[in-house]
Formats: structure tokens, C-alpha cells, sequence
């Protein structure tokens, strides 16, 4: 198993990623499609530089990834980072692959003084026994308040 950051270079490969993901579970992808020259697009895009994806392979093919990006606070200094996603394809669960995933996650967050990650999680049976086994985690019913600008 191999983990690097999406970039130009690999990015036909995580597209490759996405399209076997939308059409094994199209129900828990955030979007509708592939939206392939929206994503080249992106990775050059400084807004979206911020932002981290890291891909797992195996045997060279991009199996998972995890995306995430650090913010923090000005008044009191804290340090977060959100989880946007992490998503294993089926055929590859149940080996590790996302722990793996959040270990990348967590080496990236010391290097860069990260007090606390948090994401909004799925709260199927198989998520929950996946995240049930976070050491020095807590799992939340969290209200969210959420608006959409561009609708």
C-alpha cells in the first residue's frame, strides 16, 4: 500500500477512482456525476490548494482516499482540521485501508501542530463500528446549520 497527495500527475487516476465509486455506490457519493474537467481544473485552482486528498493504491490502482483541510482559530489560537471525505472502494474494505488513511491524516496533522480533526460522519452500522474503534475519540450527535448560497 502507497499513499500520496492528489496532484496533476495523478489525477486521471483518482477520476479513475471516482467513476468505479459512483457506479458501486452512487448513493454515497456527494455528487451526481464525474465532473472530470471541473476536478483539472481544481487542482491548479488556489482556492482548492488548501485542501488535501490523500490516495491510497494498491497494485498501482487508487482504491481510497481521504480529504481534509486544516483552519484555525483567531481568538484563541486552536488548530483544526475538518475531514471532508474518506471512501474505500468495496472491493478493498475491511483491510485497514481507511485506518491507514487516517494515519496519513494524523501524521500530517503533527506536522502542522493540529490540536483537534473532526468530520461529519456517516451513521450506518458499518460506520459505526469502523469509528467506534478511534482511540481518544468521542462520537456526537452534532446539530448542524447548514445554507446554501448558490442553490
Amino acid at each position: 500500500m502507497t499513499f500520496e497527495k492528489l496532484n496533476e500527475k495523478n489525477v486521471d487516476d483518482y477520476i479513475a477512482f471516482l467513476k468505479t465509486a459512483m457506479q458501486e455506490e452512487p448513493d454515497m457519493m456527494t455528487a451526481e456525476k464525474v465532473d472530470e474537467q471541473g476536478i483539472k481544473s481544481r487542482i491548479s485552482d488556489p482556492f482548492f490548494t488548501k485542501t488535501t486528498s490523500v490516495l491510497a493504491r494498491e497494485k498501482g490502482k487508487v482504491v481510497g482516499r481521504i480529504e481534509y483541510h486544516f483552519y484555525g482559530c483567531m481568538q484563541d489560537g486552536y488548530r483544526m482540521a475538518y475531514v471532508d471525505w474518506v471512501y474505500v472502494l468495496k472491493a478493498h474494505r475491511h483491510k485497514g485501508i481507511a485506518q491507514m488513511l487516517f494515519a496519513e491524516l494524523e501524521k500530517d496533522c503533527k506536522k502542522h501542530n493540529i490540536d483537534q480533526y473532526y468530520l461529519i460522519r456517516a451513521t450506518n452500522e458499518a460506520a459505526d463500528r469502523f469509528y467506534k474503534n478511534f482511540q481518544d475519540a468521542a462520537l456526537n450527535e452534532a446539530p448542524i446549520l447548514r445554507k446554501y448560497l448558490n442553490a
